[in-house]
């Protein structure tokens, strides 16, 4: 969750100054998805719950507003 946290405030970072578009955020971000939907696939049963959780704090960030990166 630390490696998670860290990422997430680097991207906002990123766009904060200008090095990173709207657009460009939204794409890490649904990259990750992608990724993790890969990973789910290959996952034990019992880590649906955890998958589900992070699938919905991901799919939040894409569609956060501009102002609220």
């Amino acid at each position: 969750m630390v490696s998670s946290s860290v990422l997430a405030a680097l991207i906002q970072m990123l766009f904060a100054k200008g090095a990173l578009s709207l657009e460009e955020v939204q794409e890490v971000y649904e990259t990750a998805l992608f990724i993790l939907e890969k990973q789910q696939a290959g996952a034990k049963p019992e880590m649906a719950k955890v998958f589900n959780a992070a699938r919905l704090v991901i799919e939040e960030m894409v569609r956060r507003e501009p102002s609220s990166i």
